[in-house]
């Protein structure tokens, strides 16, 4: 599984909550979920599950870096 699957505000929701495993990120952002508007629990649900569908070497193979950092 690629980044490409995910959408910019996944992959920015991702890397905020980036943790050292995939685990660890699903985690994470499971925690802070209650927290959140609609809109961006709807953005959370989307990343986790594909975050679930990953094993750790894609997860460690893919870089989510928030959009703004890799805007040229």
């Amino acid at each position: 599984m690629t980044i490409g699957i995910f959408t910019v505000e996944e992959i920015n929701l991702v890397a905020m909550y980036l943790g050292d495993t995939r685990t660890d990120t699903i985690m994470q952002i499971a925690e802070v979920i209650s927290h959140m508007d609609d809109d961006m629990i709807t953005v959370a649900e989307g990343a986790i599950r594909k975050l679930a569908m990953m094993d750790e070497q894609e997860y460690t193979d893919n870089a989510f870096v928030p959009a703004d950092e890799t805007d040229e």
